[in-house]
């Protein structure tokens, strides 16, 4: 992306306001292009480096760090944006990628405590590219912008016009693949109506916190009816996230705000009140000398 910026002079400027040189945008160009080939030589030129670099981020999207499942969130954003479209990778992606990405939200470890609207975001990135033919800006940011379906088949789409620019959004896999679809259709609770009313309503609304909301108020039925057969301590970190932590209860819990016990002074109120018990006791002070100079 460009980091061009004008200060009030007019001066072209840095995002770190830094003065641009003359072959600043050839600098850029250059640092893209690379960016680009990096990541189309990882996961579309050699079979066992992209296997081995998939395989390795989907690992790592059950390992109980929050600090270490957070940054692979981003490169799995990365790697939809780059292969999304690939017809190989879509049992990869749909599947072996969605599953623990789903699985993560609906159990809530406690170890995801804080980073569940990334998972969610992960989960939406592929479920749009894959499933709805829409596709996303950079780290699965923006709404879903839809592409044209066939007129003959509904489940077949246009590709994008960004296909081969991964930093522009990437491309969407044309055929609707099934194996999210058949993911979700394995969760507790979870029907083909339901499917179809998640379907409807992430076409109907397309912003990213629409979208998210869809998916979280989806696999919280799911959470719910797991919660009914599971049985052991919440004490681990591999335990279940109590109500007050999960992000998929945020609706259940009061928004209202708690009543404090005592009333809160700041400082500045504290400074404000001796000074005025100084001014009264002065005054008081003053009066009464007044008072004795006629006695």
């Amino acid at each position: 992306p460009k980091t061009r910026l004008n200060d009030d002079l007019g001066v072209p400027l840095n995002a770190d306001g830094t003065p641009r040189n003359i072959n600043q945008a050839s600098l850029e160009a250059r640092q893209l292009l690379r960016i680009n080939g990096l990541c189309h030589f990882l996961l579309l030129e050699d079979e066992v480096i992209a296997g081995t670099l998939v395989l390795t981020s989907i690992q790592c999207l059950s390992y109980p760090d929050a600090f270490t499942c957070r940054r692979c969130t981003r490169i799995c954003h990365r790697i939809l944006e780059t292969v999304a479209w690939a017809e190989r990778y879509a049992n990869l992606i749909g599947h072996q990628l969605f599953l623990p990405a789903v699985r993560a939200i609906v159990t809530e470890p406690k170890w995801m405590v804080g980073m569940e609207w990334d998972m969610i975001g992960v989960v939406r990135d592929i479920y749009c590219r894959l499933v709805l033919g829409q596709y996303l800006l950079p780290g699965g940011q923006g709404p879903g912008l839809q592409q044209v379906p066939d007129v003959n088949n509904k489940s077949c789409f246009e590709q994008t016009k960004c296909v081969a620019k991964p930093l522009f959004g990437g491309g969407i896999l044309c055929t609707a693949s099934q194996f999210p679809q058949q993911v979700l259709a394995g969760l507790p609770g979870v029907n083909s109506k339901s499917i179809n009313e998640l379907n409807e309503r992430l076409t109907r609304k397309r912003s990213a916190k629409d979208q998210k909301d869809a998916l979280r108020d989806f696999m919280q039925v799911a959470a719910e009816q797991l919660k009914l057969t599971e049985e052991g301590s919440n004490g681990s970190i591999h335990g279940r996230a109590i109500s007050e932590e999960s992000v998929l209860n945020q609706k259940i819990r009061d928004a209202s705000m708690p009543v404090m016990p005592e009333k809160l002074h700041t400082y500045k109120q504290f400074l404000k009140g001796e000074g005025k018990k100084i001014s009264e006791t002065e005054n008081v002070l003053g009066s009464s000398r007044l008072d004795n100079l006629f006695e």
